[in-house]
């Protein structure tokens, strides 16, 4: 007889997170997750009851990696410490798919008053963060630190209609523009170190007046008819 495939609450969770990055929030469901981890599906009710309640594990661990990351940033106070949240920001988008997919998560989230509680949660982590480094100007410090991330959260839309594939450095050289106009001080050697020029630039080939033209070639006689 042949024995029963065993699957901790790790592997049933990172392959409910492929499944979910795979179909989406609406087209989630433990069948695959099932299929995907290789056991049954009365393997993963028996652990997390249903497809709400797992849902919520999932992002609930999901917030949890994303606080540990954040504290991680440097926060120096002022303009450098919202480059470097900009920086960590536009590292996590990977793909113009998968952020999309995460707007798509984040709108499903909302139907749910318990996955709504855990999004509002991820957004403070975020807030929390800017909040800490945010200098003071000319508006209310919350105001500030809204403004921040409205300019974020804008930037990513405008990005994912972008040609730029490097979303790192999209959002820190749009972050160096919004500290700019809001008077906030800044390192440019930091903007170089998180956004480096793009490597797959080609040079442009230098043309000077003084060059020899080329020769053109003659033209072959018309045939008179």
């Amino acid at each position: 007889m042949a024995r029963p495939v065993i699957a901790s609450d790790e592997d049933i969770l990172q392959a409910a997170h492929r499944v979910l990055d795979r179909r989406g929030p609406d087209a989630f469901s433990i069948a695959e997750v099932a299929a995907e981890a290789g056991i049954s599906r009365a393997t993963i009710i028996l652990r997390f009851r249903s497809t709400s309640a797992l849902k919520l594990t999932l992002l609930s661990q999901v917030i949890q990696q994303f606080a540990a990351a954040i504290a991680q940033v440097p926060k120096p106070k002022g303009g450098d410490g919202l480059l470097h949240i900009a920086a960590f920001i536009g590292g996590h988008l990977h793909s113009r798919e998968s952020s999309a997919k995460f707007f798509s998560r984040y709108n499903a989230s909302l139907q749910d008053p318990e996955l709504t509680a855990l999004e509002h949660k991820r957004g403070k982590v975020l807030l929390d963060a800017i909040s800490e480094v945010m200098p003071k100007v000319a508006i209310e410090h919350d105001l500030a630190v809204r403004a921040f991330l409205s300019q974020l959260t804008g930037n990513i839309i405008a990005w994912l209609a972008m040609d730029d594939p490097d979303s790192r450095r999209y959002l820190v050289l749009r972050t160096r523009d919004w500290l700019q106009l809001a008077g906030i001080r800044y390192s440019e050697r930091l903007v170089e170190e998180l956004a480096p020029a793009a490597a797959a630039t080609a040079p442009k080939k230098k043309t000077s007046s003084s060059a020899t033209p080329a020769r053109s070639t003659p033209r072959a006689k018309r045939r008179s008819n």
